[in-house]
C-alpha cells in the first residue's frame, strides 16, 4: 500500500516529482490499541508501551487527543528490528489491537504553471478566480472578520506581508518536533522553504484593502498554519499528518469558542486500499475521529491526474514517475462516510475543465484552479528571484477558494453548522458551469511535453535532423492520445464534479434563506447527492503525501 501527501501546485506537475524510496517508512506502523473497560485512557497507555515491547518494538508517538475522544488509543509504532509488515502482522495478532496500518508517504499536489466591490490591491483585478466564484458580491455584506478561523495544513505560511496580520500567530504549528520544540533541521510553521502553504493561504485570506499585492476570499480571517511538510521536498509520512489532525482536535476541545469554519489540506497520497477497506484504516480513523466534533469542513483537493476520484486507477503513471500504480485510489479525496467532508476539483478561466483535475461524482464542488496568483514564500527552495508573489495550477489552488468561502459564509451567520455550510455551498454550485472532462489530458500533455523536449536535445546533440522536428512530434502526440485516451473508464459524459461551481453569493442566499426557514441538512448533503472529502491537495502514517499544486 502507497500513501502519497501531494501538495496541488502544477508548477512541477505529479508526474515529474521525484521517485519516492518507498511506500512507506520501514521498520514503523500506526496502530489503534481498544482501551478495556472501566480503565481510563491515560492508564491504558501504559499497557500499550508493554504490548510494543512484547513484539519487540517501541511507542514512538502517541495522538493523546484523537484517543481521549474516541476511547480508543492512537499510536506510531516504531521497530530496529522488524520489518513494517512484521510490525502489522504481530499487532493484529493481539487481541487489544484495533487496527495496523503502515506509516505511508504523503505528497503535494502541485501543478503550477507560469462587480461589485473590489479592493484597492493594485493585483486583485488579476485574481479571476474571485470574480469567478461571485465573491465581490458577497463582500458587499461582509469581508470576513478576526473572530473566524481557517486552518491551512501545508508546507508552513511565510510571514508576508500581505498576509501578517492575518495569520493566528498564536496557534501556529510544525509537526516536525523534538520533545515539544522545534527541530532545528526543519524550522518553525512559518518556514515555507516550498511555497505551496503560501500560496494557498493567499487565496483563502490574503489581507484585502490593504493597498498591496492580492486579496483572499475573506479579507480578514484569521489564518492557522499547520505545517506538516519539511524543507526537502513535496513528500512526507502521514503520521506528521495525523499529529496536525491531534493539534486540531486538541485545539478545538480546549478552546470550545474558537470558531474554525475550515481545514484545507492540498495534498493527498495514492494507496492499493479501497475506499470501503480505507474505513479500517489508522488513517481514515483518525480523520473520522476530527469529523465526529462535528466543529469544522474539512476541504480536500480532488488531485491532478486527470483520474476518477473513489474509482480504481486503470493505468501505471508515466514512465520516470512513481507516484502511483494501476489499482490504486486517492486519498483523502476518496475517504467515505466523512460528514463535513469537501472534494474540489479545478476548471480554468474559460469554464473548462482544468486539464489536470481528478474529478466525478465522489467530487463535490470545482472551483478556479488554473493561473491563480497569490502570495508566495521568497525563501521557498528555487526562489532565485525571491518572488512575493505567484502564479499556479492545480487542485490545490481550487480548494483554498472553498475554504475561504466557507470561512466567508461563517463571518456572515457566526451560529452555523459545518453541515449547513457544507449544504450551502453545494446547493449554490452553479451548476451550468461543470463541464465534461476529458479523463488523462494531464497525462497526454505531459508525455507530449516530456518527448518534445526529447527531440530538442537530440536534435541539439544532432542524432535528430532539425527538419524532423514536426512528424517526430506528430508521432509522440498520436502515440500519447492512443495510449491514454481510450479508457472506457470514461463514458464521455463525467462532469469535473457532482454540483458545478462555486458560487459564493448563491451559497450565501442559499444559507440566509435556509436560516430563516429554520432548514438546514445535519449531514450536509441536501444537494441532493452523498458528502466526501486536499491540502496541498494538499496526511502521515508514515504513509507519504503528496502536495497537489
Amino acid at each position: 500500500m502507497k500513501k502519497i501527501f501531494a501538495l496541488s501546485f502544477l508548477a512541477v506537475m505529479i508526474f515529474t516529482s521525484s521517485a519516492l524510496a518507498g511506500n512507506y517508512a520501514e521498520g514503523e506502523a500506526l496502530a489503534v490499541f481498544r482501551v478495556p473497560e472501566g480503565v481510563s485512557v491515560s492508564a491504558a497507555s501504559t499497557n500499550v508501551i508493554e504490548a510494543a515491547s512484547e513484539i519487540g518494538a517501541s511507542i514512538a508517538e502517541t495522538y493523546e487527543t484523537l484517543s481521549e475522544i474516541e476511547g480508543k488509543i492512537f499510536v506510531l509504532v516504531r521497530s530496529s528490528a522488524k520489518t513494517t509488515e512484521e510490525l502489522i502482522s504481530a499487532l493484529k495478532e493481539r487481541p487489544d489491537v484495533i487496527t495496523a496500518s503502515p506509516n505511508y508517504y504523503v505528497q503535494r499536489l502541485n501543478a503550477e504553471v507560469k462587480s461589485s466591490v473590489m479592493p484597492n490591491d493594485p493585483s486583485a483585478d488579476l485574481c479571476w478566480g474571485l470574480k469567478a466564484i461571485n465573491a465581490p458580491d458577497v463582500w458587499e455584506r461582509t469581508k470576513g472578520t478576526h473572530y473566524i478561523h481557517a486552518c491551512v495544513v501545508d508546507t508552513g505560511v511565510y510571514k508576508h506581508p500581505d498576509l501578517l496580520e492575518n495569520i493566528a500567530e498564536e496557534y501556529g504549528y510544525n509537526t516536525h518536533t523534538v520533545s515539544g520544540e522545534p527541530d532545528v533541521k526543519f524550522g518553525s510553521w512559518d518556514k515555507d522553504f516550498l511555497g505551496h502553504g503560501t500560496h494557498v493561504a493567499g487565496t483563502i485570506g490574503a489581507v484585502g484593502n490593504n493597498g498591496i499585492g492580492v486579496a483572499g476570499v475573506n479579507w480578514n480571517v484569521k489564518i492557522i498554519p499547520v505545517r506538516v511538510f519539511d524543507n526537502v521536498d513535496a513528500y512526507e509520512t502521514i503520521n506528521y499528518e495525523i499529529r496536525a489532525l491531534n493539534y486540531i482536535a486538541n485545539l478545538l476541545t480546549s478552546n470550545t469558542d474558537i470558531r474554525l469554519a475550515a481545514l484545507n489540506f492540498s495534498l493527498g497520497a495514492a494507496l492499493s486500499v479501497t475506499p470501503e477497506e480505507m474505513k479500517n484504516d489508522v488513517y481514515y480513523m483518525a480523520y473520522q475521529t476530527l469529523d465526529s466534533l462535528n466543529r469544522t469542513l474539512i476541504v480536500v483537493s480532488a488531485g491532478n491526474s486527470g483520474v476518477e476520484v473513489g474509482a480504481p486507477i486503470l493505468f501505471d503513471s508515466p514512465e520516470g514517475s512513481k507516484d502511483f500504480k494501476k489499482g490504486m485510489y486517492f486519498y483523502p479525496s476518496s475517504f467515505i462516510e466523512l460528514n463535513n467532508l469537501v472534494v474540489v476539483g479545478a476548471m480554468a478561466s474559460d469554464d473548462t475543465a482544468a486539464f489536470f483535475t481528478d474529478w466525478g461524482d465522489k467530487v463535490d464542488i470545482a472551483a478556479p484552479g488554473v493561473g491563480i496568483l497569490s502570495t508566495y514564500s521568497p525563501i521557498a527552495t528555487g526562489n532565485s528571484k525571491a518572488e512575493m508573489y505567484r502564479t499556479s495550477s492545480g487542485t490545490s489552488m481550487a480548494a483554498p477558494h472553498v475554504t475561504g468561502a466557507a470561512a466567508l459564509l461563517m463571518s456572515a451567520f457566526p451560529s452555523v453548522t459545518p453541515s449547513q455550510i457544507k449544504s450551502a455551498l453545494l446547493e449554490g454550485a452553479n451548476r451550468d458551469k461543470n463541464p465534461v472532462v476529458y479523463p488523462y489530458a494531464g497525462f497526454v500533455k505531459w508525455a507530449i511535453n516530456h518527448g518534445t523536449a526529447e527531440i530538442d536535445k537530440k536534435i541539439e546533440e544532432g542524432t535528430i535532423r532539425p527538419e524532423s522536428r514536426d512528424v517526430e512530434i506528430a508521432r509522440i502526440t498520436r502515440e500519447a492520445e492512443e495510449k491514454y485516451a481510450p479508457y472506457s473508464q470514461f463514458d464521455g459524459k463525467s462532469k469535473v464534479s457532482r454540483t458545478g461551481l462555486l458560487d459564493v453569493r448563491a451559497s450565501y442566499e442559499s444559507l440566509r434563506k435556509n436560516i430563516r426557514e429554520g432548514n438546514g441538512s445535519s449531514s450536509g448533503c441536501s444537494a441532493g447527492v452523498g458528502a466526501l472529502v486536499v491540502l496541498l491537495a494538499g496526511g502521515f502514517v508514515l504513509r507519504r503525501i503528496k502536495l497537489r499544486k
